[in-house]
């Protein structure tokens, strides 16, 4: 390496001050580096005066020279040649506690680790637990906090209204644990606490786990979406690398309902706690609401009125159950069988106020038409309400039409802000902008927030689906736009023993409703045209019911027909037309070998 670079020096410096001026040589072409060897000038030889000048310069700039131009001292020449200048250290502690130079030097050298910023999923349900898992699949070492205003872990909430009410043990209220329809145990909460990291507040997120962190009990007051903040409801504030909304949603409630002990909603584990209590010893409990929850509900309790010689009213405005999904006769037919299985279905029956007698402890619910129901406790089941307050504090955009927040194809809402589950109004490629309340979504989108999070930036383009089942006579799992209002064609076929859902799924590995979306293959048979009145026969228990819009179908319902659901998904996103209807059938493989 050439010295004057190296050094900083020029030879316009070094000439200034009368070291060497010469021509370039051999010599100094190959160690220009070596300033104190230079050629001695001819005048130096006749002229005497010229010497004591150089004797003084190499005096004075000799040793400087040669200092600045020796190579560094290796560790060993610098041990047996120590400056004198220098002062050793010598270590006083014991031999156990000394510690080489080298260990010294990595010691001081060795980076302190710091906890990143934590990924912070506010609300502990399906979509958060869904997200968090993704999360740590791509991330191992992720810091993740997941924000729940309950006091239990990230559960499940369909078997809520179904599988626990048919539970044999009658600790269930307190075991959560309940038997799928393969017979498989399984618990309504996904994991244990002890799984977890629990903390108690804001400053848990710096403790450095591999595990997913708990924060219970507590809510998210504020959003900062610029400062990449949260605001705690204690007022403790957690700074996050990225964050997730999925706040779901909460019950509506009746416009006159006011607050009692005798009328609730039906939401979370306390209130299945609750009514599992309430629902014994002779009670007479109503439902008001017709819709998937109210009649999975009254379905439940009439199942439990068995054994606890209870009485159960079901009372809603509509037609029939499920009347804004179904087409009106399939709506006529649930009724039926929901009357079939032991309850007093009240339809076209429009509640005007509830009162309770505090005297009594009886709750009456007034109709329109002038006449009442007395019962012991009433459960109000007519939907949800996205909880979106948080959102729009933080100044996310809102979809007023749906009252979800909007995200774009990757679920983001703003940098760095995810959105998922019930709260979230996406953009479907097929069927445009939605939002969905259902299970299987919580756990797609919750899932594909997560992986984005961490960098994936794919387009969610899932087609979820939802399943319900009234009773052992009567299950269903749909896809895409489900809306009573939209054109149907409808298509049906005997049903046999095996068409229920409890047949279904024993002869299944994987259920349908938890497997994930893989394609599925199915022999094709020899379609036939469908009944107009397709019930007028009881034997016709099972059928494909296709949603059209715009001469396309963009939804199907499975009527006890089971394990095809990937071939919904197909047909929704195949965008196919309604004069295809015929050609789409024979995949399905709804009609018996004998047919």
């Amino acid at each position: 390496m050439n010295f004057l670079k190296a050094t900083g020096h020029s030879v316009r410096f070094a000439s200034r001050r009368g070291l060497v001026n010469v021509k370039p040589n051999s010599i100094t072409q190959k160690a220009s580096r070596f300033y104190s060897t230079p050629a001695v000038h001819e005048a130096a030889k006749k002229e005497g005066s010229n010497i004591p000048w150089a004797i003084g310069s190499f005096l004075i700039f000799g040793p400087i020279l040669f200092k600045l131009t020796s190579p560094p001292p290796s560790k060993k020449k610098s041990e047996e040649h120590t400056s004198s200048h220098v002062h050793a250290i010598v270590p006083t502690s014991t031999a156990d506690e000394e510690k080489t130079t080298e260990e010294e030097e990595e010691e001081i050298a060795a980076p302190v680790k710091k906890v990143q910023k934590p990924y912070v999923l506010v609300g502990a349900g399906t979509a958060s637990f869904a997200a968090a898992q993704a999360i740590k699949e791509k991330d191992p070492q992720a810091n993740v906090i997941i924000i729940g205003e309950e006091e239990y872990a990230p559960y499940m909430r369909p078997p809520l209204s179904k599988e626990l009410w048919f539970s044999e043990d009658p600790e269930v209220g307190k075991k959560l644990v309940f038997k799928d329809w393969s017979g498989t145990e399984r618990n309504t909460i996904y994991k244990d606490v002890s799984e977890y990291e629990l903390i108690e507040d804001a400053s848990g997120s710096d403790i450095e786990t591999s595990k997913v962190k708990l924060l219970l009990n507590k809510s998210v007051s504020k959003l900062n979406v610029e400062d990449h903040t949260v605001t705690l409801n204690d007022g403790s504030i957690i700074y996050y690398n990225k964050v997730l909304l999925a706040t779901g949603g909460q019950p509506k409630k009746l416009p006159t309902q006011t607050e009692s002990d005798h009328v609730t909603t039906f939401r979370n584990i306390r209130d299945f706690q609750k009514l599992d209590k309430i629902a014994k010893d002779g009670a007479h409990v109503a439902v008001i609401g017709g819709g998937f929850l109210g009649s999975e509900l009254a379905v439940a309790l009439a199942h439990r009125s068995g054994k606890e010689n209870m009485k159960v009213t079901q009372i809603f405005p509509e037609d029939g159950n499920m009347a804004n999904v179904f087409p009106g006769y399939l709506t006529k037919w649930t009724t039926s069988r929901v009357r079939k299985l032991g309850v007093d279905v009240k339809d076209n029956s429009a509640v005007e106020s509830v009162s309770t007698d505090k005297e009594s402890g009886k709750t009456n619910i007034h109709l329109k038409d002038g006449t009442s129901v007395t019962v012991d406790h009433v459960i109000v089941a007519i939907g949800i309400e996205p909880r979106i307050d948080l959102a729009r504090q933080a100044g996310l955009e809102i979809d007023e039409k749906r009252s979800g927040v909007v995200v774009n194809a990757e679920l983001e809402a703003r940098s760095d802000v995810y959105a998922a589950g019930d709260m979230v109004s996406f953009h479907d490629v097929q069927l445009g902008r939605r939002r969905i309340e259902h299970h299987d979504h919580a756990v797609l989108s919750g899932r594909h927030a997560g992986e984005n999070m961490v960098g994936s930036n794919r387009t969610y383009n899932h087609q979820s689906m939802f399943w319900s089942d009234l009773g052992p006579e009567i299950g269903y799992e749909a896809v895409g736009l489900i809306d009573s209002q939209l054109s149907t064609v409808s298509v049906w076929a005997k049903a046999t023993a095996e068409d229920t859902p409890a047949a279904a799924a024993a002869s299944e590995a994987d259920s349908p409703r938890t497997a994930p979306a893989e394609t599925a293959t199915g022999s094709v048979t020899n379609a036939i045209k469908a009944k107009e009145s397709p019930f007028q026969d009881e034997k016709f228990g099972k059928g494909l019911v296709f949603y059209v819009r715009d001469q396309k179908v963009v939804g199907l319902v499975l009527f006890n027909v089971f394990g095809k659901v990937q071939e919904a998904r197909d047909v929704i996103n195949g965008g196919y037309t309604s004069d295809k209807i015929d050609g789409l059938v024979k995949q399905f493989d709804i009609y018996s070998k004998d047919h």
